[in-house]
């Protein structure tokens, strides 16, 4: 046993650490966003339009922090960026109208171009043999001690209404990032062997963007065809899923009557459920084929979006939860460690920047951490509330749709590496 988590030292050990302690303070308000964007005077349309401001805003400076990461060193950016991103969570605290909560999640995604290092970093850390149950690991643990979080959060909604628990709740985030900024510049490690081959400096920073977008372009042209399919579909994936994404609470409160504590009651089952199964999962993803791997996930994947539209009740939606839940506890490490095995080490922070990256949550959320991913999870945030709108099952017919197109084309086009990229 001691052999198969050797790899949970140094580095993984404190990027675990760190995703802990924002798991606890992030997944406590997370799925409460939506309502709390209705709650200060939003419609569907703004739910979207405040997600994908959010994603619109990475977008800007992304391209930067993969090029720092790959010439200047992963960890500084990841620090110093880190106790800005802790302030933006007090412009939720203090925020009187949607709009500024648009405002926070510009903000806060602006500065999360710290996020590529951090990959790249991961990447870095883990040997190859053990990549699969590397990742799985590195998110079970967090997933662990967070797995209440959902519960809580929904409770403190339902005892003190949104607004108050929300700021009081965003309040307890900025703490967390604080500790979480500090942890990471004092305990990580480098893991490039020449840092500092570029200043980094706020005079030079419009001059360094435009060679990092620069350096996008190129990293596009001479990533290898394997690694762009991979990319390309993953893109198309968070695009699907960020069409329905905001609105799996809003239809579950609205239509079937689920209170926000039985939603953080049915995450905190689901989370337990893959906490559990993480660990074992990774370590069948190394043994077999990640293509294959994820193509059958996304295609059982398929069944319970669709079944979503016909349930009435708590038990049905928690039993198409865990079934969802299933399969992204083998697709996540699939498609993390196809994209660690594909990508050079001396290339890594900048291919994670504009190619690479992301995840997705078949019955929740999708998260961008490259360009093209961040360009998809915007166009599909963007359009989810007008789809919604015009017909409130209509996001869930197209992603069931899409995920089976998508199985088939990750099996069908995926070609996996002979040999793994340390």
């Amino acid at each position: 046993m001691s052999g198969t988590f050797s790899f949970m030292r140094g580095n993984v050990l404190v990027l675990t650490i760190c995703s802990t302690l924002w798991r606890i303070s992030v997944d406590v308000v997370w799925p409460f966003l939506s309502l709390y964007v209705l709650a200060l005077g939003g419609r569907y349309e703004t739910i979207g339009m405040v997600m994908a401001v959010g994603n619109l805003a990475g977008m800007i400076l992304y391209p930067l922090g993969g090029y720092i990461a790959d010439y200047q060193g992963r960890i500084r950016v990841m620090g110093y960026m880190t106790y800005v991103f802790a302030f933006t969570f007090l412009i939720f605290v203090f925020a009187s109208s949607w709009e500024w909560l648009a405002v926070g999640m510009f903000m806060q995604s602006l500065v999360t171009f710290y996020v590529p290092a951090m990959q790249a970093l991961m990447a870095d850390s883990l040997p190859p043999e053990r990549r699969g149950i590397g990742f799985a690991t590195t998110m079970a643990i967090p997933s662990a001690v967070g797995i209440a979080s959902p519960m809580i959060g929904g409770w403190l909604i339902e005892t003190y209404g949104i607004r108050a628990a929300m700021r009081g709740l965003y309040a307890a985030g900025f703490i967390a990032g604080l500790v979480v900024a500090t942890l990471r510049l004092k305990f990580l490690k480098e893991t490039v062997e020449r840092p500092n081959q570029i200043e980094v400096s706020l005079r030079g920073a419009p001059r360094m963007l435009v060679t990092a977008y620069r350096s996008v372009l190129e990293t596009i042209r001479e990533a290898s065809r394997p690694l762009l399919t991979l990319s390309l579909l993953v893109s198309a994936c968070i695009f699907f899923v960020s069409i329905a994404s905001p609105f799996w609470i809003v239809r579950a409160y609205e239509d079937v009557g689920i209170s926000t504590q039985q939603w953080g009651t049915l995450m905190l089952i689901t989370g337990a459920m893959n906490v559990i199964l993480s660990i074992p999962a990774g370590g069948l993803v190394d043994r077999l084929s990640k293509k294959w791997v994820a193509g059958v996930c996304l295609l059982i994947s398929a069944v319970p979006v669709l079944l979503f539209l016909t349930a009435t009740t708590f038990l049905e939606i928690l039993l198409l939860s865990i079934a969802g839940a299933l399969t992204n506890t083998f697709l996540l490490p699939a498609i993390q460690t196809l994209f660690a095995d594909m990508t050079p080490r001396s290339k890594r922070g900048r291919i994670m920047a504009s190619i690479g990256g992301g995840g997705f949550w078949i019955m929740g959320g999708a998260w961008g951490s490259g360009v093209l991913t961040m360009i998809s999870q915007t166009a599909g945030s963007l359009c989810s509330g007008y789809i919604y709108n015009y017909n409130r099952s209509l996001p869930w017919y197209i992603l069931s749709a899409a995920m089976v197109a998508l199985g088939l084309m990750f099996i069908a086009l995926i070609e996996e590496p002979e040999e793994a990229e340390v």
